[in-house]
């Protein structure tokens, strides 16, 4: 009889581990699959942070070339304003100094002619 006890306790041992190297076996695949999924994704998050790391590497570039290109055009503009600016206030020195000319040449002829002797 302790024979039999044993020989089923042996057949049921040998039965709960088959049971478990099954489903061992079942989680193991399980597992693999996961595995295999989460590297799929992996891999498309990381294409899509590529992508969006060259899109706004494109777009800060595309940016700076248009400010460039303002600042240019400002720095342009600037140039000639200040030139005009310069220019029209040369010819104001100018009109200052013949006008000082003249009034100092009116003054030195008024102050040696002789008014007397025109009236």
């Amino acid at each position: 009889m302790a024979d039999n006890v044993t020989r089923l306790r042996d057949t049921d041992v040998k039965a709960r581990v088959t049971v478990l190297e099954t489903q061992m076996l079942g989680v193991a695949h399980s597992v693999e699959k996961i595995e295999q999924k989460m590297e799929g994704q992996y891999q498309t998050l990381h294409s899509r942070i590529s992508d969006l790391r060259d899109d706004i590497n494109n777009i800060v570039e595309s940016k700076n070339d248009k400010i460039l290109t303002k600042m240019d055009a400002l720095a342009d503009e600037s140039t000639k304003q200040h030139k005009t600016l310069s220019d029209r206030l040369t010819d104001l020195e100018k009109w200052r100094w013949m006008l000082m000319g003249a009034a100092l040449v009116v003054g030195y002829i008024l102050a040696h002619l002789k008014l007397e002797k025109l009236f």
